[in-house]
């Protein structure tokens, strides 16, 4: 399956899994518990996943990562996630082909 970043398509893509900011914890205290719920926040959302690109689309990719570029990302069910933000966690060449680049990313909303 593949995800289109901004103007990049990439060629493959592993391990998506959304990890909403939810922002409510409990806390013990003495006799019980205290829930303290200050909400789900959709902009803190965050996305991660494993992506393979081609070397002509790998500067497009570090550029929006660069200058902090807000990008809408589609993802493999069709559902379009706006203003995002790409975060490179590591990348490197795939073995054997020098022409594709594999990179852990993140998604972050603005």
């Amino acid at each position: 399956m593949r995800i289109k970043i901004g103007d990049v398509w990439t060629l493959t893509v592993e391990n998506w899994a959304v990890q909403p900011d939810d922002r409510q914890e409990m806390v013990e205290v003495i006799g019980g518990v205290v829930v303290q719920d200050f909400g789900h926040v959709v902009a803190g959302d965050k996305i991660s996943c494993k992506i393979s690109v081609r070397q002509n689309d790998a500067p497009t990719l570090f550029n929006y990562w660069h200058e902090r570029a807000l990008i809408d990302v589609k993802d493999e069910s069709g559902i379009v996630w706006n203003n995002r933000r790409v975060v490179i966690k590591s990348y490197s060449y795939r073995p054997h082909f020098a022409n594709v680049y594999d990179a852990d990313i993140e998604l972050w909303g603005k």
